[in-house]
């Protein structure tokens, strides 16, 4: 139970705000543009928590998130910060699946074996070409990552 709490305290969150940190480094590494990480909605109510470097984060505990950034980014540029996200997630799940592996203990197994799902499914959700279902919440009607990829590489 108490690694249940700690997956969905924890583990959601952080995931999603590396997936957009993902995101934020696309954006840093190929361009001058600073870009804003938010983990919670992006709104107004969302302030500046702390930035490193041209990384702006606004953090409001949550299951969601968004990166935006300043300026207008090559088309190059955008297909780095739009794939970011998808390949931290991918990243993720390789290094905890890995960990996983490695670790002879039966709960923390099984924890990071489901943090390591969970990221597989966040990379699959993120990277197939679709606009979000009205279950999806804060998500319904925006494109995933791989719509917004394959919008911009059609062009």
């Amino acid at each position: 139970m108490i690694l249940f709490l700690l997956f969905y305290i924890l583990v959601i969150p952080i995931s999603v705000l590396l997936h957009e940190i993902g995101h934020g480094l696309g954006v840093v590494w190929t361009s001058k543009s600073n870009a804003h990480v938010f983990l919670g909605n992006r709104n107004k109510e969302n302030k500046e928590s702390f930035r490193l470097g041209r990384l702006h984060f606004h953090i409001y505990w949550s299951f969601i998130g968004f990166v935006c950034w300043e300026g207008k980014l090559t088309k190059r540029q955008r297909a780095v910060a739009l794939a970011g996200g998808p390949i931290m997630s991918l990243l993720l799940m390789v290094i905890l699946g890995v960990v996983a592996l490695l670790v002879t203990q039966g709960d923390l197994r099984s924890f990071l074996w489901s943090a390591t799902i969970f990221n597989l499914l966040q990379f699959l959700v993120t990277i197939i070409p679709i606009t979000y279902p009205r279950w999806m919440g804060a998500y319904y009607g925006h494109p995933s990552d791989g719509l917004q990829l394959l919008r911009l590489l059609r062009r």
